[in-house]
């Protein structure tokens, strides 16, 4: 009987898959912004690493310790100024190697995510041209020179990337639609005169809230907007909202809430806390930003009115809460939620074409209006 088991618990032996790791890794991909590309590894448990980068062809190796890989493929292309393949594999056993193929040599930041609700524990790879990022700055401040007497607003599609936001039923994504309306909204105040606009982001790419404002103040802009879709459990619920900052606390419960999930945004998008400088807010005192948020308020109400014309609107008044990316010292700045997703006929409107340029048309009214307010005209408020 002995010897009958243990040629059994050998046979067994022989025909289990191995698992030499205890950590798998559940999907690799990548995001392509201007001055970096991310790639992300999502994995079951912690990552231990080690890293290194080679040269002749220029490469950049992650060695994922204790890790299987569960993926289908092994290999994608990229093709972007940054990364042109990344390919992965065993290296040995327990080992996971994956390779990031570089168009030319770059600067490597990596860290690690822990699992936020359903995000997945991750490690998150940033590899930097330092020439593409210097290209950026060139023309902010090459524009800067050429806007004197100009108004600049730059205009924030809400999420992106890693970072999908709210979701509607039929899979639509909060990031896909505040790209697309805050596309029109550029182009809509960009017909106009003695203005101009910009995106913080052009595509489908996660940018940090902090570097949101930050990419306002490079280009000197004299409004913020931040275009946002929201989603609640009551399906019925529909219309826009405007959000402005508040240093002190929320004027609502609502947008306190509202504030706490958009502010969640770094750790659902993918931002390395610990590089995050402590004592921000201290820059947000005085009476500058007072000045700030009053302004703000000014062209929270302003845009409330326009929104109204087009579609309905929950809040009167502007509400105020602590929302990270308004934090802006001296950019008056609105977060605007445009409508609901969890909403199926708001979903539906979010996506046609003729409600985004609705919406776009008045937002950008608003700033005129805003503009002519504080002394000043463009070509659409007479």
């Amino acid at each position: 009987m002995k010897i009958k088991n243990f040629i059994g618990l050998v046979i067994l032996v022989l025909f289990v898959p191995p698992a030499w790791g205890t950590v798998n890794v559940l999907d690799i991909r990548s995001w392509s912004a201007p001055e970096y590309t991310r790639i992300v590894v999502d994995l079951t448990g912690p990552a231990y690493y080690d890293l290194f980068e080679l040269s002749e062809p220029n490469r950049v190796v992650i060695d994922l310790k204790e890790a299987n890989p569960l993926l289908s493929k092994k290999e994608f292309i990229i093709n972007d100024p940054v990364i042109s393949r990344v390919r992965w594999g065993c290296f040995t056993p327990g080992t996971v190697r994956v390779v990031l193929d570089l168009v030319k040599p770059a600067e490597t930041k990596v860290f690690t995510l822990k699992k936020f609700y359903d995000k997945p524990d991750r490690l998150v790879i940033d590899i930097f041209r330092s020439d593409l990022e210097k290209k950026e700055e060139e023309k902010r401040a090459v524009f800067q020179k050429k806007s004197r007497g100009t108004y600049i607003v730059v205009i924030d599609p809400g999420h992106g990337g890693e970072d999908p936001g709210a979701l509607g039923k039929t899979g639509r994504k909060e990031k896909t639609i505040t790209l697309e309306i805050a596309k029109k909204l550029r182009d809509a105040i960009n017909r106009e005169r003695n203005v101009k606009a910009f995106l913080t982001r052009e595509n489908d790419y996660f940018i940090p809230l902090r570097r949101r404002w930050k990419i306002a103040k490079e280009y000197n802009a004299d409004l913020f907007i931040s275009i946002h879709v929201n989603a609640g459990f009551n399906q019925n619920k529909r219309g826009a909202e405007v959000y402005c900052l508040s240093l002190g606390g929320a004027s609502q419960e609502a947008a306190r809430i509202l504030a706490d999930q958009e502010n969640s945004s770094d750790l659902i998008g993918g931002v390395d806390l610990a590089s995050c400088p402590d004592g921000v807010d201290s820059i947000l005192v005085g009476m500058e930003q007072t000045r700030t948020i009053n302004d703000g308020l000014i062209l929270g109400k302003i845009t409330l009115e326009e929104l109204k014309k087009v579609h309905s609107i929950n809040f009167p008044e502007p509400l105020q809460a602590g929302f990270a990316v308004l934090k802006a010292p001296d950019i008056p700045s609105v977060l605007v939620e445009v409508g609901y997703l969890s909403n199926p006929q708001e979903e539906k409107s979010l996506s046609a074409y003729p409600f985004q340029t609705k919406i776009a048309e008045a937002i950008k009214t608003s700033t005129a209006l805003f503009f002519k307010k504080i002394g000043g005209e463009v070509a659409s408020v007479n």
